[in-house]
């Protein structure tokens, strides 16, 4: 098969190396990159289209022949040369001839496979160089398997789907569909498969073969789907003839087979009057060529955004795991202790002050000390709230004056006792220290969570001095939890010791008795009313004399002399204490966690940590980065080694292939038919799929049923004019295009014969 041209091969060479540079940087695995894959069941015809493209004389035989991928990477050259290797190890084997190779292919399946009838996802990699070569790269894919045998069984089957479906789904692979041209295409699994991981049929390019073996009368179905009409792709279709097993036998060249395909085509009574860019190898060739090198084209942009991305990822993963400087000698050891000691005193008192400006703590919420501070503060506050008596409960009256009567004293009737109230309130705020001892707990050992999340990103890779730290700072929040219990113990005493001058108390029990008042004279007139609904006289006199009634009453049980009378007077003063002391209480708690547990733990942790600067034995071990760590940040700088290799890559191509400002269209092949026809722009356009082939506006296809495709404009034709104005550029043609109002334009097109 003739190779393309030097002009041709100068074009595409950079961008078919670009993507060879790519899969050499092993990062097909991370990026999805531009390749065509060649699928379709067993015995469709996959190895002679394989043969035809690159002169190899692939393995053949019965059932299952191909178990791995095989990658072919094709370059036009002066001489034959061949290298083969596996994607799972570095040796490279050369064969001498087309025959050697056959055989190290089928040698190097067995190896991959354990000399097993099995599959293996390891891929062989052929690297060919002749004068018949196109420069092209495919992938060979397992044929697919529909029907279980002896040798391949259910889990072979499930294999073979889950190793075609991982190529397919890739969004950047052309799928290069073999369907043998004897057989109904309705029924062809590989263009279902294509179906759903490519519903619009965007990269599916169908490939007929055997054509030689269609049944007569079959011709014009054939033709149906060569002329993209019974199954369309917008990729089309290209139909080729294989070796027949004479021809293999006999070992003809590849130019004697390819001449035999093309005079039989062109004999052909029924093919012969079709378009012939749709037959044959060469054309098949020329056409995926074309076709690789727009979509890397095409990819190039996306895949350097998708770089881009992945490069900023990983340097911000290492920037995390940096250990801050170099720690090789004494001296750089002191220097990077001191500063990991500052560095990790200023973030965790930005944490206890509540101060969340660094990114460190902007971007883990768990590093906000105060604010997840401020919760356990708030839980404080709901259990000491929930600790408070049912003064307002009828019965809890009843039990106080029984209680009061119990201790009463030489106090005269209608004198409360003060030892009492003492009593009484100092029994209520026992039920304060469970709740404040939890805090305590609480806060330690958040702070302790707090400062082990804290230099885990900080300083990642260095365990042992993550570990001394973690125990310092446990160390020092224990003997500040200690402390802290000490003060709760001392508030605990004095407000058992009742004290105020806070205004509040007074004004908080009178608020209390006029409540009480209020309720009872709600209580009297609610009565009269009920009164006069029973039948009772309703008159002004009768009211009255209810409403008084009630309010002695109230007032005899409320304020006279009687230990009823001295119960709710206690109750009301014991409320609005016990209101005024356990807010007091709770605020003087979270004050004292506060500043014993947090304030504190900076200068003290600070103050320890220094004092390892001068042992240099424990710097030692501080500084012994973590193996796993090690490894991982190896791994991250291999990648980004790679992906900056990768980029660079990219940078130089797209240089390359920017135009000059002055650039302008090639120069059209003169022979062709040239046409000028009127078109309607619709609301979706002109309905024209247009590709941009060495700077040439080509129609591929159309959306749907359009008034281009009315107009009779054919796949192939190159649009030259708009409105009489020449195209230029691909790009200034899209541009023209798309700014064109509804209503008529003129297109100019060539033809080429």
């Amino acid at each position: 098969m003739a190779a393309f041209g030097t002009d041709w091969k100068s074009k595409v060479g950079p961008w078919l190396e670009l993507l060879e540079e790519l899969k050499a940087l092993s990062l097909d695995n991370a990026l999805s990159l531009p390749q065509i894959c060649v699928a379709g069941d067993q015995s469709s015809g996959k190895s002679s289209v394989l043969e035809a493209l690159s002169g190899i004389p692939f393995p053949r035989g019965y059932g299952l022949v191909t178990r791995c991928p095989v990658r072919l990477v094709m370059r036009s050259a002066p001489e034959w040369s061949c290298s083969v290797s596996t994607t799972s190890s570095t040796q490279t084997i050369t064969p001498k001839s087309p025959d050697d190779l056959t055989a190290i292919i089928l040698r190097l399946t067995e190896t991959l496979t354990q000399g097993q009838k099995e599959l293996s996802s390891d891929a062989i990699i052929i690297r060919l160089s002749s004068p018949e070569s196109p420069d092209l790269t495919v992938i060979d894919l397992p044929g697919i398997v529909r029907t279980e045998t002896s040798e391949r069984g259910v889990r072979v089957i499930k294999h073979i789907n889950n190793l075609i479906n991982h190529y397919l789904e890739e969004d950047r692979t052309i799928i290069l569909a073999i369907i043998p041209a004897n057989q109904d295409i309705a029924t062809i699994d590989i263009l279902e498969r294509a179906r759903i991981v490519d519903p619009a049929g965007e990269r599916t390019i169908g490939v007929l073969t055997k054509p030689d073996l269609i049944g007569p009368g079959n011709e014009q179905e054939v033709v149906a789907v060569l002329r993209n009409i019974r199954k369309p792709l917008k990729l089309g279709f290209v139909m080729v003839k294989n070796r027949s097993q004479a021809q293999v036998e006999e070992g003809l060249s590849c130019q004697t087979v390819a001449d035999d395909e093309e005079t039989f085509f062109q004999n052909h009574p029924t093919f012969s009057c079709l378009d012939q860019r749709l037959l044959g190898s060469r054309n098949l060739a020329s056409s995926l060529a074309r076709l690789l090198i727009q979509r890397i084209k095409q990819q190039t942009a996306p895949i350097k955004r998708q770089l881009e991305g992945m490069l900023s990822s990983i340097r911000a993963d290492l920037r995390a795991m940096s250990s801050c400087g170099s720690a090789s000698t004494a001296g750089q050891r002191q220097r990077l202790l001191v500063t990991l000691t500052q560095e990790f005193v200023r973030h965790l008192n930005d944490c206890v002050r509540g101060e969340y400006r660094d990114r460190i703590i902007v971007c883990n919420p768990n590093l906000r000390l105060y604010t997840r501070a401020l919760i356990i503060f708030h839980e404080l506050q709901s259990k000491v709230a929930a600790t408070a008596p049912p003064f307002r409960i009828k019965n809890f009256t009843s039990k106080l004056a029984c209680q009061m009567e119990a201790l009463r004293g030489r106090e005269l009737p209608g004198f409360m006792s003060a030892q009492s109230f003492y009593m009484f309130i100092q029994e209520f705020i026992n039920a304060w220290d469970p709740p404040a001892r939890m805090a305590a707990a609480q806060m330690r050992a958040l702070t302790n969570e707090v400062v082990r999340d804290l230099f885990e990103n900080i300083a990642a890779s260095y365990p042992v001095l993550r570990e001394s730290f973690q125990a310092v700072a446990s160390s020092i929040l224990e003997t500040s939890e200690h402390e802290a219990l000490r003060l709760l113990e001392g508030l605990v005493l004095r407000e058992k010791d009742p004290f105020t001058i806070n205004e509040f108390l007074q004004a908080h029990i009178n608020k209390l008795r006029y409540d009480r008042f209020e309720s009872s004279v709600d209580a009297a007139f609610k009565g009269s009313i009920l009164g006069d609904c029973s039948g009772q006289s309703g008159s002004w006199q009768a009211t009255k004399s209810h409403i008084g009634a009630s309010l002695r009453s109230w007032y005899l049980s409320a304020h006279g002399v009687s230990s009823s009378a001295n119960a709710e007077d206690m109750s009301a003063i014991l409320e609005a204490y016990w209101t005024l002391a356990s807010k007091r209480y709770v605020d003087n708690v979270c004050m004292c966690l506060d500043d014993r547990i947090l304030g504190t733990l900076c200068g003290k942790l600070q103050e320890t940590c220094y004092q390892f600067v001068h042992d240099e034995a424990k710097l030692r071990a501080f500084f012994t980065e973590d193996r796993a760590m090690a490894i991982q940040r190896s791994r991250l700088e291999k990648t980004l080694d790679k992906l900056s290799k990768a980029n660079a890559s990219m940078n130089n191509i797209q240089a390359e292939r920017r135009p000059s400002r002055r650039s302008v269209q090639p120069p059209l092949t003169p022979s062709g038919l040239k046409f000028k026809l009127s078109v309607a722009v619709e609301s979706q356009g002109l309905g024209l799929q247009l590709a941009d082939e060495e700077g040439r506006v080509v129609t591929k296809g159309f959306r749907g049923a359009s008034q281009a495709q009315l107009a009779e404009i054919q796949v192939g034709d190159i649009l030259i004019e708009i409105n009489n104005s020449p195209c230029g550029s691909f790009q200034s043609a899209i541009s023209t295009l798309k700014s064109l109002p509804k209503g008529a334009v003129q297109l100019t097109f060539l033809r080429v014969s």
